[in-house]
């Protein structure tokens, strides 16, 4: 282990910043550069990755469904905020088209690398190899979301409560609202 890993492990494991410069034998610059390193390093691990959140709905299931996406750049500006109506269909269909649509805004827009957040425990599992894909109908599109996936630089994704995927549900129901029966 190199010195500075040895540091944060140190720190980890509960030493206090004193204790660590004695037993280091570290000035208080020579821990404020180590401290900067570590945060360029984050900030580098950080560059260019886009916030995409998805989440397909689906009133009945099957029932009239749309998929809604929020975009946000690296920056945390948003750059899309839009939804698709699907007709009939599941809401696991719905989540996965959700996620299709926000895979091919974010291609249309250029970006490169994707943090995506969903929902959808079951999509997510799927996606991360945790559940096989059981159901026939969603094999086709597991598979398509999984290439799509794969045609940028780098991609995470992570299931995240209802609450905190608000603006891409608000965007699903919208496109049901607005095009849906009766809409």
């Amino acid at each position: 282990m190199d010195k500075r890993a040895a540091i944060f492990a140190a720190l980890a494991q509960g030493l206090d910043l004193p204790g660590v410069r004695e037993r280091f034998d570290l000035t208080p610059e020579a821990l404020q550069e180590l401290f900067r390193d570590a945060a360029d390093l984050y900030r580098a691990r950080e560059e260019g990755f886009w916030r995409l959140h998805c989440d397909g709905a689906s009133r009945g299931n099957p029932g009239p469904a749309a998929a809604g996406i929020v975009l946000y750049d690296p920056q945390g500006r948003l750059r899309v905020n839009t939804g698709r109506y699907l007709g009939e269909t599941t809401n696991n269909v719905a989540e996965y088209q959700a996620l299709l649509l926000g895979l091919a805004e974010a291609r249309k827009i250029e970006a490169h690398k994707l943090r995506i957040f969903a929902d959808s425990e079951l999509m997510v599992k799927q996606l991360t190899g945790r559940y096989r894909v059981k159901s026939p109908h969603l094999i086709p599109l597991w598979r398509e979301a999984l290439d799509a996936l794969n045609r940028f630089e780098a991609w995470e994704i992570a299931h995240v409560p209802r609450e905190e995927n608000h603006l891409a549900d608000a965007a699903a129901n919208r496109a049901i609202d607005q095009n849906g029966p009766a809409g």
